[in-house]
């Protein structure tokens, strides 16, 4: 008789036997053993059937074992939850995500792991994992955040589907943290505006390059024009002059009444103040229209697109180009002193990105001097270069608010500021930083004093004799 038979023959009484023999784990395999006995088979027909019944149970423990096995190798976390929401079963990754122990979760109510319960609750979980498009079910994921045993909260994907287990409606929750994901895509969005400010100034910066082309020509036609007025104009006074006195020598000579009514007109006309005052007039004019040429060439300049390899710069131009540019940040909050070396040397530079470095350093310190309630006649920034052989120390100081100490050592890094919002992105010294020390080699340091002011210093590289770029030096 097969294996096959005597189970198909012995069905009925197996299923009805009940007396103990054996003690395996599982009770109905015991049963099914203690049933095999009562039924008086030969032993050669009895050890056969036990043989089955003990492979079946192998074949049942390991085929359990490699599913557990395959459950805990699942990064994602697995709970088997019952119709009212208990935690039935669970894999490894489900108690390492919730950081709790397996006999800790099991038993325990699922609104436990969410932080937003009343968001959370099965059928609305149901509702956000399983939609119906044309016709077809769909199992989506919903985010969420999640709660560890310890308290700790987690941004958590979660997908939720009913399952059916010995006939017993349940819920299987799939769920894995993705905090790396956030932070990967907060990472990516604030790259991707960064980036977008960079293009906007870089619109900016060819815009600002024609509209100083355009400025520049009338420019130069008012300054001609006023130079020639200037000049012209002490020929004038000489020739009236002249011709004053000529009329006050021979004024008997004259018609009755002419040199009378010439006085008068003279008078009425305010003639002395006239001379007196034009040729202020055109040289305040000439001034100012320096001044906007000045501006213009700064702003030309400063907005000129860079090149990919550097260039020998003039450090003392660029910071006037800078100090022009940035005259509105910093005129109504303090005045400016420059203290530059006539003897610096050129050294290789990004043009563009040292035309930033000094902005950002000289708008911080307008900013630090106006958060320290100073009027502009107290506001002071003081800028000085030095040449230290073959390198170049740049000194932006002012007397404004000073650095906290718990903010000294986060000063540089990306996204920190303490300025309140719309005032700053937390990019500038970050930026600042990354040009100075990556990009070129050099460092940059600060000495500050609460109440008293900082000083940012930034130490240039130049060129050895061998054309090698010589090492920043120490503080």
């Amino acid at each position: 008789m097969s294996a096959s038979a005597v189970s198909k023959e012995t069905a009925f009484d197996l299923s009805s036997a009940g007396k103990t023999i054996l003690t395996p784990n599982d009770k109905e395999d015991f049963d099914v053993i203690a049933a095999v006995r009562e039924l008086g088979l030969p032993d050669d027909m009895a050890a056969r059937v036990e043989m089955l019944i003990a492979a079946q149970e192998k074949r049942h423990r390991e085929s359990s074992q490699r599913l557990q096995t395959i459950l805990d190798s699942v990064v994602e976390g697995i709970l088997i939850v019952d119709g009212v929401g208990r935690i039935q079963d669970c894999n490894k990754s489900a108690c390492v995500l919730l950081r709790s122990d397996r006999h800790e979760l099991i038993g325990s109510g699922t609104d436990e792991m969410f932080i937003d319960r009343k968001a959370t609750v099965r059928h609305k979980l149901l509702n956000r994992c399983i939609n119906i498009s044309s016709g077809i079910l769909r199992y989506d994921y919903t985010e969420t955040m999640g709660q560890r045993r310890d308290g700790d909260s987690f941004p958590m994907e979660v997908i939720v589907s009913p399952a059916h287990f010995m006939g017993e409606t349940s819920f299987l929750y799939i769920f894995h943290d993705i905090t790396r994901r956030k932070k990967s895509e907060e990472t990516h969005k604030k790259l991707e505006g960064e980036l977008r400010e960079a293009l906007k100034l870089e619109a900016i910066g060819h815009l600002a390059g024609g509209i100083a082309h355009e400025i520049n020509t009338p420019s130069q036609y008012i300054r001609d024009n006023l130079k020639f007025l200037n000049d012209g104009y002490g020929s004038l006074s000489r020739l009236l002059g002249t011709a004053l006195q000529t009329l006050w020598k021979y004024r008997d000579n004259l018609p009755d009444g002419t040199f009378r009514d010439f006085s008068k007109q003279m008078r009425d006309a305010d003639l002395e103040f006239l001379l007196d005052e034009i040729p202020h007039a055109t040289q305040q004019s000439l001034d100012g229209i320096n001044q906007v040429a000045r501006i213009v060439l700064s702003m030309k300049e400063f907005s000129h697109p860079g090149s990919s390899e550097k260039t020998a710069t003039d450090i003392n131009r660029i910071l006037s180009n800078v100090i022009v540019i940035s005259r509105n940040e910093w005129k109504h909050s303090a005045s400016l002193t420059e203290d530059l070396d006539p003897e610096l040397p050129h050294i290789p530079c990004f043009v563009n990105e040292i035309n930033q470095v000094f902005l950002n350093l000289i708008v911080n310190a307008a900013q630090a001097i106006e958060s320290s309630g100073r009027g502009a006649e107290e506001g002071h920034i003081h800028i000085k270069t030095t040449a230290i052989d073959d390198q170049i120390l740049v000194s932006i100081s002012d007397n404004g608010i000073g650095i906290a100490k718990e903010n000294r050592s986060k000063i540089f890094n990306p996204f920190f500021t303490t300025k309140e919002v719309g005032k700053g992105t937390g990019q500038g010294l970050s930026i600042t930083h990354d040009i100075v020390q990556v990009k070129h080699g050099g460092r940059i340091w600060f000495e500050t004093q609460i109440g008293k002011g900082t000083t940012f210093h930034v130490l240039l590289p130049g060129e050895d004799r061998s054309g090698k770029k010589a090492a920043a030096a120490t503080k």
